[in-house]
């Protein structure tokens, strides 16, 4: 069995070796990334460490594309070691970009229980909460962001988005047009925002009421009737 103090040791090291393959990925080092993945996921395993073993054994899966198995193997990982946020967050993230919204924002929820100000779990359940068609909640997350972090990009772009699917199209744009103020090269604000122009155009044609009504209020209640019944999966 692990004494505390060194399994406090293990967690402060295997995050920091997620925050340098995270630090790849942005830098599009998508290959390297997944070579360093591999060679913590077998330190760990000569190591006796073998739940981390098996976490970053996901993560190197989900590098490869396959993050329905990734997001298993993490689960499987927090699961056997007990709730570590930095592996329940990244859990949480597989989950949601698997089709498991619902699943990931019980993981945030634990993460969010022991760290009130997590920035990245916040986000990450806007986001997932934003999926299940709950676009007011996932604000709360994104504006309590934005107390910690006044100008956070990630958290603008995303609340402009869930402002747009709740009808604010002025907020919405402004927030946009805020954002590519000051990172032009912001591909996903740039894309959004032409979709959010291209609805108002929409709402002045004759039938483009109803596509968006359809669009922005029925589409979101049934996707919250679907996951409000919807079972937590493994």
């Amino acid at each position: 069995m692990v004494s505390g103090g060194r399994m406090t040791e293990r967690v402060d090291i295997y995050r920091q070796e997620l925050d340098e393959i995270n630090r790849l990925c942005e830098e599009g080092q998508s290959g390297e990334a997944w070579e360093h993945c591999k060679s913590i996921e077998k330190q760990a395993e000569e190591a006796g460490a073998s739940e981390f073993a098996l976490f970053f054994r996901g993560e190197a899966d989900a590098l490869m594309g396959d993050v329905r198995r990734g997001a298993k193997l993490q689960e499987r990982a927090v699961h056997e070691i007990g709730p570590i946020p930095f592996m329940l967050g990244n859990c949480a993230v597989l989950l949601s970009m698997a089709g498991k919204p619902k699943n990931a924002v019980v993981m945030l929820d634990q993460v969010l229980e022991r760290e009130r100000d997590n920035l990245q779990a916040l986000g990450q359940k806007g986001v997932s909460l934003a999926k299940m068609g709950y676009d007011e909640q996932a604000l709360e997350c994104f504006d309590r962001i934005l107390e910690l972090d006044p100008g956070q990009h990630h958290a603008l772009r995303n609340r402009a988005v869930s402002l747009s699917r709740l009808g604010q199209e002025k907020d919405a744009l402004r927030i946009f047009e805020e954002v590519l103020a000051e990172n032009p090269a912001d591909a996903h604000a740039r894309s959004e925002r032409t979709i959010l122009l291209d609805e108002i155009e929409l709402r002045g044609t004759p039938l483009g009421w109803l596509l968006l009504w359809i669009r922005k209020r029925l589409a979101p209640m049934l996707l919250r009737v679907r996951y409000r019944w919807e079972p937590e999966t493994s």
